[in-house]
């Protein structure tokens, strides 16, 4: 049986009974009567010759035949187009022999003179061209429809937010917006880390761990091997913040037994402006815990203690303060009926913390937990700051109701209409980190766009999703809650928060006017040679970081932000390179750079007052 080579839909042609071969000569037709004969329609060239000349019977041609029948088998294309007959003289009982078919159907003709012919089959009727090989989407459309709509709601927004704010600290970074507190810090450390180097951060002036007990960066080593830096720390804590969304969907769904609430409810976390702002400061591990915690209190909760177990410890990493969550999280397991894995988790997260801020940070540092003297009157340990504030408790209700404290709990509850008062049980999660800020002198812990708010929102949203099951006690005051919590997240992010919806958008938190400058910063931190010992101004430092050395100037001539005490601060001499930004200089700093100027360093780069000076003579004396 042969088929067109050119349509694999085309039926097949019967060569009959004592057909030749292929390439055998037509047999000849037997003697007609007289007259002349009309000649047979030739087959059509498959060549695109004029005269037949390219006609190859489709061997060099591109066969889409195998590609078109598995479309039309899926349904994705239109019925083949039916070919056209091909006519050729036949007489009754003499097979069709020996002429080439590259067409369609073979279809006898009477040959003039001679008995009636025997009919040929009759040719299929042809479809509307305008049908033809047509997409068909019904596939698709009833694939789609068999697909979960909450669980793709759910990560289309994940994914959305991801990487909007991936993108804007992005940009932010490579415009020279970020710093070197606290992003060089960790950068820096990370890659000394991974170069297996003493770990001495030059940024702070303080062991890696003697600064926090940051263990989570141990992790991140093997991608710095790789090449790994700025980028990689936003991408991670984007990624563990996204997490927390599905954390609360899984908390929400099983709490409210219902999925597109806990979408709902899920979004919330997305649009507080806090959870922004974690990523617009851009690297933190107090933000790359939250993820963790969420998802620990989650399988707290479905009582999956090996997930939790997981997840608890990876929190536990990121801070020595995570570690205070996780006591009281322990204390809350315990208020809910488990009460022996309750006191097992506090005791655990209880013992790491005192042993990471008595015993590994002041290993690292040699005087111990820096923060210690934020308390002021409360107190230099955490056992001061909870005694005073047991024995002096009208003291404490006057420092936590000053006006930049009730400012602070407006910013961090309102997006969730203050429904957390309602769950004040799950609200012991954060309640350690809300009286460290509170009570701090130190005022950047009380802003809520930094990262000293990030465990304090966690416990926020956990005890949103408690309180609304606990009020809701029907499906119609479930949903009530549930729009009400969801319309002020939204306007609180349209008020206050850095996203593309929000009115600060454009306000100066992501760099999106014209840079005249920018030009002139790639090209002095591009003269810095890799490894050379530099200072520089704070928007240099997270560019630099990947080196043994690199200070934020006015370090190491004069000690700030240096140590614990500005202890041990290092020889100016070891400096090699100068990189500043002449309109973040004060007048001291400007007295400094002249005097440096004036014997020891020599320009290489003065423009736009972005400057870059090299060392040519050690110090004076």
């Amino acid at each position: 049986m042969a088929r067109p080579d050119d349509d694999p839909d085309a039926p097949a042609v019967e060569a009959g009974e004592g057909a030749p071969a292929p390439d055998a000569p037509a047999a000849p037709i037997p003697d007609a009567p007289a007259g002349p004969a009309p000649e047979p329609t030739a087959a059509r060239p498959s060549g695109d010759g004029e005269d037949g000349d390219d006609d190859d019977g489709g061997r060099d041609r591109a066969d889409f035949s195998a590609v078109t029948a598995f479309l039309r088998r899926r349904g994705l294309l239109g019925p083949a187009r039916e070919k056209a007959p091909i006519l050729v003289p036949q007489r009754p009982g003499i097979p069709v022999t020996g002429i080439p078919v590259t067409g369609g159907p073979v279809i006898g003709i009477p040959v003039t003179g001679g008995p009636d012919p025997v009919p040929g089959p009759t040719p299929a009727p042809r479809p509307d061209p305008d049908d033809l090989d047509q997409v068909n989407l019904s596939p698709l459309i009833e694939w789609a429809r068999r697909r979960d709509p909450v669980r793709w709601t759910l990560g289309a927004m994940v994914t959305v937010w991801s990487l909007i704010f991936i993108t804007l600290g992005y940009r932010r970074h490579a415009h020279f917006g970020t710093f070197g507190f606290d992003l060089g810090i960790y950068d820096q450390g990370t890659w000394l880390l991974s170069r297996f180097r003493d770990p001495f951060v030059t940024v702070r002036g303080l062991e890696l761990f003697g600064h926090h007990m940051n263990l989570i960066l141990l992790l991140f080593v093997p991608f710095y091997w790789l090449g790994a830096g700025p980028i990689f720390l936003l991408v991670a804590q984007v990624v563990s913040q996204a997490s927390g969304a599905l954390a609360i969907f899984l908390l929400a769904r099983d709490r409210l037994k219902a999925r597109w609430p806990a979408v709902a409810l899920s979004s919330v976390i997305l649009l507080h402006p806090t959870y922004q702002f974690l990523v617009w400061e851009y690297f933190h591990p107090d933000a790359l815990a939250i993820g963790p915690l969420l998802f620990a209190y989650w399988a707290a909760r479905a009582r999956r203690w090996k997930w939790f177990a997981v997840a608890a410890v990876l929190a536990a990493l990121c801070k020595e303060d995570v570690a205070l969550a996780i006591i009281l999280l322990g204390v809350v397991i315990a208020i809910r009926g488990d009460r022996r894995i309750g006191a097992l988790v506090a005791g655990a997260a209880a013992a790491w913390f005192m042993a990471a801020t008595r015993i590994f940070i002041p290993h690292f540092n040699g005087i111990g937990p820096f923060y210690d003297s934020f308390f002021g009157e409360f107190g230099r340990s955490p056992t001061q700051v909870v005694g005073h504030v047991a024995t002096h408790p009208g003291r404490t209700f006057d420092v936590a109701t000053e006006p930049d404290r009730m400012n602070y709990y407006r910013m961090m509850f309102a997006p969730v209409a203050f429904l957390p008062v309602f769950a004040l049980t799950t609200m012991l999660v954060g309640l350690p980190m809300l009286g460290v800020n509170v009570l701090s002198t130190f005022p950047y812990q009380r802003d809520a766009k930094f990262h000293w708010s990030a465990l304090v929102l966690a416990a926020i949203i956990l005890a949103t999703v408690e309180a609304i099951a606990w009020l809701g006690r029907t499906p119609a005051a479930r949903a009530f809650l549930v729009g009400l919590v969801v319309a002020t997240s939204l306007a609180s992010t349209v008020a206050w928060g850095p996203s593309p919806i929000g009115v600060k958008y454009h306000s100066g938190y992501w760099p999106f006017g014209p840079d005249g400058r920018l030009a002139a910063k790639q090209a002095a931190a591009a003269m810095v040679p890799d490894g050379a010992a530099t200072s520089a101004v704070y928007l240099f430092v997270p560019q630099l970081a990947h080196r043994p050395e690199i200070y934020e100037f006015p370090n190491p001539w004069q000690v700030v932000n240096w140590g614990v005490d500005g202890e041990n601060p290092h020889d100016p001499a070891r400096v090699k390179w100068l990189l500043v930004d002449r309109e973040l200089l004060s007048d001291s700093d400007d007295a400094l750079i002249a005097r440096l100027l004036a014997h020891e360093f020599v320009v290489r780069y003065d423009n736009n007052d972005i400057m870059a000076a090299e060392r040519i003579n050690p110090p004076d004396g």
